[in-house]
C-alpha cells in the first residue's frame, strides 16, 4: 500500500530542514499532535547528511476496524529513523522507516525536500506492507489511512510552528 503527499512550505529550505532537526521543534510538534513519552534518541546533521531517530507513544487517528481490534492498543510505541542526504544546494533526500512495536507491518518511505527561493516543497512517499495471512492487506490499508492523516496533521503543525 503506497501513498504520496506534497507539502509546500512558505519558508526556505534551510529553515524547514533546520526545524526538522531541531529537538525543541520536534518535542513541541509532537506535544501538539498528542504524542507522549517523546524521545529524540539520535540527532546529527552536517553539510551533506543527517540522521534523526525519534521514539514516542501514539494513538490511532481513525477508528480501528473490528477485525483488527485484537491487534489494537490504545497507545503504541513508535520508532522513526530518518537518514537525510544532500543532493544539491536546493535539494535534500530522506529515507525513513517507522516501526510500531507489536504491529506486524513494515513502513518505510522517502522524502524529497526541494528549495524554491523563499519557499520549499517536501514530496513524501510512504509504503506500508503486512504479510500476515488473510489480514495483511486490511492491516496495511488501515496503517496507510492512519499514516496519511498523521502525516497531514504533522505538516499542518510544522507550518504553524515555522
Amino acid at each position: 500500500m503506497q501513498l504520496e503527499q506534497k507539502h509546500a512550505y512558505q519558508a526556505d529550505l534551510d529553515r524547514v530542514l533546520g526545524a526538522f532537526f531541531d529537538e525543541q521543534h520536534i518535542l513541541k510538534k509532537n506535544e501538539q499532535l498528542g504524542a507522549r513519552n517523546v524521545r529524540v534518541t539520535e540527532i546529527s546533521r552536517d553539510d551533506s547528511s543527517g540522521k534523526l531517530v525519534i521514539e514516542r507513544e501514539m494513538t490511532t487517528s481513525i477508528e480501528v476496524p473490528g477485525m483488527l481490534a485484537s491487534f489494537h492498543r490504545e497507545w503504541n510505541e513508535v520508532r522513526q529513523e530518518e537518514h537525510w542526504f544532500r543532493k544539491s544546494d536546493d535539494e535534500w533526500h530522506c529515507e525513513f522507516r517507522v516501526h510500531i512495536h507489536s504491529v506486524p507491518a513494515k513502513i518505510k518511505g522517502m522524502m524529497k525536500l526541494q528549495g524554491q527561493g523563499d519557499s520549499c516543497v517536501n514530496h513524501v512517499t510512504l509504503d506500508v506492507r503486512c504479510d500476515v495471512p488473510l489480514l495483511g492487506k486490511k492491516i496495511a490499508r488501515f496503517l496507510a489511512d492512519d499514516s496519511n492523516l498523521k502525516i497531514e496533521r504533522e505538516y499542518q503543525t510544522t507550518c504553524q510552528l515555522l
